[in-house]
């Protein structure tokens, strides 16, 4: 499992700023890779599938594969947080 995501099942529970909190589930079902599932914390909206690599060299994003240098890429500036410029 990557380190670091907290497990949130329960639904409507509320975090800063008035937002929902994000419900995240993990899980595995046989024969596939580990995966993340994140849904909205307020409704049944549709559903986030994040599949990734046991060896952490790839990540699955709702049938997109990629790379992690790749996502992060495209992610990071979302959170305001700057791509790492050493690992181009």
């Amino acid at each position: 499992m990557i380190k670091g995501i907290k497990i949130q099942r329960k639904m409507g529970q509320e975090f800063e700023g008035g937002y929902s909190r994000i419900r995240v589930i993990h899980g595995q079902r046989k024969g596939q890779t580990p995966r993340y599932i994140i849904r909205c914390g307020c409704c049944r909206a549709p559903r986030l599938d994040i599949h990734y690599d046991e060896d952490g060299q790839g990540l699955e994003i709702n049938g997109i594969n990629g790379s992690i240098k790749n996502w992060s890429d495209i992610l990071l500036p979302f959170l305001g947080i700057a791509p790492d410029k050493k690992r181009r």
